[in-house]
């Protein structure tokens, strides 16, 4: 019996829903909004270089889906560099190795937990600005942090975006083989 019976589901990961990453983003801003408003005072204060690391963050996935997108979906310069003399390393969408394949999979999988995490924490922040925002006109310590929670709003949406751009990047071109095996229709 062969393991392609039929009997054992296929692993897949599925690309995720915006309503996943909205109730996300609006479960982590009601919780942020419940704590800020009772516990504001034991806060600790809100640092700029908080959102800094965010951006690093979103730099680092939009760079690794750059990268991935070029290597699943090479440009037609480098598919016409290729055909007129040039060996490609590899044909275009092609994966080369089961090593290549287990790091587009890890790649996909850090984007899921990147976009999911990056909606929370853009939830969170957004609930804090929101309350921020609100209250500055009445507490300075709040007029004081509210650039900073504003600014880790900003990194947070980066953050979920570039996870996003990720993990569509890591999706595997359809293989032209596979169009030409089915039958065409005079």
């Amino acid at each position: 019996m062969s393991s392609d019976d039929g009997h054992h589901p296929k692993p897949s990961l599925k690309p995720t829903s915006p309503s996943t990453l909205a109730v996300v983003g609006l479960a982590g801003a009601a919780l942020t909004l419940l704590l800020v408003a009772r516990y504001y005072q034991q806060a600790p204060e809100l640092a700029w270089y908080n959102s800094l690391v965010l951006f690093a963050l979103a730099v680092l996935l939009a760079w690794m889906a750059w990268t991935t997108r070029k290597t699943l979906r090479p440009s037609r310069r480098q598919t016409q560099t290729a055909s007129a003399g040039g060996l490609p390393s590899h044909e275009p969408g092609r994966l080369e190795g089961p090593e290549h394949a287990l790091q587009i999979a890890r790649y996909a999988v850090l984007a899921k937990a990147a976009s999911i995490a990056g909606s929370l924490f853009f939830g969170a922040y957004l609930g804090f600005t929101v309350w921020l925002a609100v209250q500055s006109g009445r507490l300075t310590a709040a007029a004081d942090d509210l650039p900073s929670a504003a600014l880790g709003t900003v990194a947070c949406a980066a953050l979920t975006a570039a996870a996003l751009w990720l993990e569509h990047s890591c999706r595997i071109p359809p293989q032209d083989d596979e169009q030409d095996e089915s039958p065409s229709r005079p």
